[in-house]
């Protein structure tokens, strides 16, 4: 025993070390909790506490509705400039539909200010025969070999059938009888009683006007004339007409057309329809970088009967659309909201309700202690 006692060599020290150091390491880190912690058993638990924290979060769950409904709504921001972008083409967009008018009898003419004239603008429009419920149809009837359609007012030795539209309307006019009255119940023309005008014209970027007017559209001398029979309207011209959409420019969704949705009938006589439009050119940048160049509008119109009276008419029964343009240029810019918006929102939202749900929670346990 002399010797003493030995001491062994602990091959584990150095991992005894390293885990007291580790342990030292989380001690420290814990003195950053800021947050107090209760003991469950010190915790009391009371029924309005229970009814505080149910109607807290159904008020939370409801606000942060709301604040998502608010992160998905895109707002617009609008700014004003001078228009500089004048040598520019404006398509104009039209769906226009005269219930009562063949399209045999209907051109679409524009006239601008620097003097050019489309007569019968036939490029991007298209024309659809309507029968009397508003239908399209093929056309009018086709008579078989051997028929022998009735010629009505217009019958005579030398008209004993007439087997298509214009062969009635030929009768009529060699008679010089108005035949405008009949094309509604005549047989040969009820396949195409009214028709509809869908697509779209391109013109110069100056004041101008888009018409459907009577007649035949020619130009002479670099003026837009319409060739008629006055006789052809003496018992009138039915110009009624639905506008279903008209735009001027590139369609954005949320751009509404104040002359969308117009109905105006022509009971009798014949009637001229004027809008006046003042254009305010728009540039739309939606939320994808994406640049949309259209026209808003402000429209007033008149109308007036200038149905034949002494051999005369008082004016073109048509429908005229004139417009001008604002010197301004609007631009409208989609502006969405970041995610941080969401997040930080909801933070502030989670916390001041709480903060409020302990206070009411105080107030009632005080006043009612329980």
């Amino acid at each position: 025993m002399s010797e003493g006692i030995r001491r062994r060599n602990v091959g584990s020290s150095s991992a005894n070390s390293f885990d007291f150091g580790d342990s030292g390491a989380l001690d420290t880190f814990k003195k950053f909790d800021v947050y107090n912690k209760v003991h469950d058993d010190y915790v009391l638990s009371r029924e309005s506490g229970g009814a505080v924290s149910l109607v807290t979060a159904i008020i939370i769950a409801v606000l942060v509705w709301c604040e998502f409904k608010e992160f998905l709504t895109v707002e617009i921001a609008h700014s004003i400039t001078v228009d500089t972008k004048v040598n520019q083409k404006l398509s104009i967009v039209l769906d226009i539909t005269f219930p009562h008018l063949r399209c045999s009898e209907v051109s679409v003419d524009t006239v601008d200010s620097a003097g050019d004239t489309q007569v019968d603008a036939h490029g991007g429009l298209k024309m659809y025969n309507l029968d009397a419920v508003g239908k399209m149809t093929s056309g009018d009837p086709v008579a078989k070999d051997g028929d022998c359609w009735p010629c009505l007012e217009a019958e005579d030795a030398d008209h004993k059938c007439c087997n298509s539209c214009q062969e009635l309307k030929d009768a009529y006019s060699d008679k010089e009888i108005p035949y405008f009255h009949i094309l509604d119940t005549a047989m040969q023309c009820k396949g195409s009683i009214g028709c509809r005008i869908k697509g779209k014209v391109v013109v110069n970027k100056v004041s101008g006007n888009v018409h459907v007017a009577l007649g035949k559209s020619v130009e002479r001398n670099g003026k837009l004339v319409h060739e008629f029979n006055m006789e052809d309207v003496s018992d009138g011209f039915n110009t009624s007409h639905y506008i279903d959409s008209i735009t001027f420019g590139d369609y954005v969704p949320h751009l509404k057309s104040p002359l969308e949705g117009t109905r105006k009938i022509a009971k009798e006589g014949a009637w001229m329809y004027h809008y006046y439009l003042k254009l305010v050119p728009t540039v739309f940048n939606d939320r994808y970088a994406r640049a949309l160049y259209t026209n808003q509008y402000s429209v007033t119109d008149s109308e007036r009967n200038v149905q034949v009276r002494n051999g005369e008419l008082t004016g073109l029964p048509g429908v005229f659309i004139v417009y001008d343009f604002s010197p301004f240029l609007m631009t409208q810019t989609e502006q969405v909201k970041p995610w941080s918006f969401i997040f930080t929102s909801m933070c502030a939202l989670a916390g001041g309700v709480f903060s409020i749900a302990m206070l009411v929670d105080l107030v009632i346990s005080s006043i009612f202690g329980k």
